[in-house]
């Protein structure tokens, strides 16, 4: 399977809505009061490789972290 990349429609394995990835943990350089996001996001416990990702349910945006063996490729 090919890599999943920002922009790519991604869904939960156990259902739910269509999600867009927004970005990839560890694959961002800017910084948010003096750390980087990413030093941000991994004190939360996220880690390299894992996605965020933003989706809609009506016109309510939403956003979310997700482990990559959670998701696959939209349908």
């Amino acid at each position: 399977m090919e890599a999943i990349i920002v922009g790519d429609k991604v869904e939960l394995k156990s259902g739910g809505p269509r999600m867009t990835v927004k970005r990839i943990v560890g694959q961002g350089l800017d910084t948010w009061q003096g750390k980087t996001n990413e030093q941000v996001l991994k004190i939360q416990g996220y880690k390299d490789g894992d996605l965020i990702c933003i989706w809609f349910e009506g016109n309510k945006l939403h956003e979310g972290v997700f482990p990559l063996e959670t998701l696959q490729r939209a349908q």
